[in-house]
């Protein structure tokens, strides 16, 4: 077995997370690719704070592994299809001695690196191309912590919008999913949660190799008003639903009424099919919970 690099790449567009999230797994990752809109502008033409983003990477960037790959990514008309142009581009910055990236957004934080990187050496041995990962879903912010989503039962979720490890190569269909053989990593336990229950799809290994810790923690709408605000302005998914609707109606009373409120994803309902109060994530340095630096092993 061939020892490879591993890649990574930050979406430079959301400062909420992104110190703590990048700092979980910087130590693990050999190349750092950013894509960076030249022109300020997120994929539906709305400002993002690009410039501030890559200000914070610089500064994570103690081993002077990032790259900066300048572009235009604004598609008013289809701001999705701008989205994967964008993940396209940095996936195509890498070189031939990397062999797998990591696609984690700034508002995803990955408490234990070393849990996916082995998931990826298990990638190897089943022939993916790619890896899904399980997240918890982080709703509301509360005064004492968070709304997280739940299943419909009221225990523990993990849902797996996409790929959060590709092959370098990869040619992505919509935002970072792409086409393949792909690893779905279940975490022990975990019988009740939407995905989970779900047959398993043409392609797709489903394994159980993770324990409910190593779940990523994604701060989806856990912000105050303004933030979530711009977030539903440059979400690739701007023009599929109701936002102002939506944001009035279900997140905004969530804090007061979310013992009664079922299937509260803005797109799939029953995907997000209740929350329940947790305490909020550790997010300082020693959230990444492994060695300083690891090599991913391909067979």
């Amino acid at each position: 077995m061939s020892a490879t690099r591993l890649g990574a790449y930050v979406l430079p567009g959301d400062l909420t997370w992104l110190e703590a999230t990048l700092r979980a797994y910087y130590p693990h990752v050999d190349e750092l690719v950013v894509p960076c809109p030249v022109d300020g502008l997120g994929w539906s033409g709305q400002p993002v704070p690009s410039a501030a983003c890559v200000d914070v990477v610089r500064a994570v960037d103690t081993r002077g592994i990032v790259r900066l790959v300048p572009g235009t990514w604004r598609d008013v008309d289809d701001p999705l299809r701008g989205e994967t142009a964008q993940r396209q581009a940095a996936l195509d910055a890498f070189g031939p001695d990397v062999g797998w990236v990591l696609q984690l957004d700034g508002d995803e934080l990955l408490p234990r690196p070393a849990a996916l990187l082995a998931a990826l050496r298990l990638a190897d041995v089943h022939g993916c191309d790619t890896v899904e990962w399980p997240m918890r879903v982080l709703y509301r912010r509360t005064r004492r912590g968070y709304l997280e989503v739940t299943t419909a039962a009221g225990t523990p979720a993990h849902e797996y919008p996409g790929p959060v490890a590709v092959r370098r190569g990869a040619r992505l269909a919509t935002a970072r999913r792409a086409p393949g053989r792909r690893l779905r990593v279940l975490v022990t336990g975990d019988v009740a949660s939407p995905a989970v229950r779900r047959p398993a799809e043409p392609g797709e290994v489903r394994v159980v190799a993770a324990d409910a810790a190593d779940a990523i923690v994604h701060n989806s709408w856990a912000r105050d008003l303004a933030q979530v605000r711009a977030k539903v302005r440059g979400w690739g998914h701007a023009r599929d639903f109701s936002a102002g609707r939506y944001l009035w109606l279900v997140w905004w009373p969530s804090r007061v009424v979310w013992r009664l409120q079922r299937d509260l994803h803005p797109l799939y309902g029953a995907v997000w099919p209740r929350l329940r109060p947790v305490p909020g994530p550790d997010l300082g340095p020693a959230a990444s919970g492994a060695p300083a630096r690891a090599e991913v092993a391909r067979g």
